[in-house]
C-alpha cells in the first residue's frame, strides 16, 4: 500500500472518530451523567442489588431542552454490577448551571427497583 493511500484512509478513518470523540465529551457534559453516576454507583441498596462494583457506561439516552441557564434532562445510563446489571433512568433540571435531580432510580434485570431519589 503506497504511503499517500495509507494518508488518505487514515484521514478518512481518523478524522470523523476524532471530531465524534470531541464533540461527544462536550455534548455528554451538557448532560448530569457523571453526577447522576456518582450517587448511585456506591449507594447500599445499588450495590446490594447489582454487586459491588457498579459502573456505568460511557454511552447514554437521552434528551434535553435548555433554555438560558436553565435546562431539563432525561436519560438512561446502563449499569453494570458483579451480579446482574441495570439501568439508571435520570430526570433532572439544572438552574444556574447546578443540577437537581427529580429522580434516580435504578432498575435491575431481575426487576428490582432502588430509588435512590424521587421514589414518589
Amino acid at each position: 500500500m503506497s504511503p499517500t493511500l495509507k494518508w488518505v484512509l487514515g484521514a478518512l478513518v481518523g478524522l470523523p472518530l476524532m471530531c465524534c470523540g470531541c464533540g461527544g465529551m462536550w455534548f455528554r457534559g451538557q448532560f448530569p451523567h457523571e453526577e447522576a453516576l456518582a450517587r448511585v454507583v456506591n449507594h447500599r441498596q445499588v450495590v446490594q442489588a447489582l454487586g459491588a462494583p457498579v459502573s456505568g457506561s460511557f454511552f447514554f439516552s437521552g434528551k434535553t431542552q435548555a433554555r438560558d441557564d436553565a435546562a431539563v434532562a432525561e436519560m438512561e445510563i446502563a449499569l453494570s454490577g458483579s451480579k446482574q446489571n441495570g439501568v439508571l433512568q435520570v430526570k433532572a433540571v439544572q438552574t444556574s448551571k447546578v443540577w437537581g435531580f427529580s429522580r434516580l432510580r435504578v432498575m435491575a434485570q431481575d426487576g428490582k427497583v432502588v430509588d435512590v431519589v424521587g421514589g414518589f
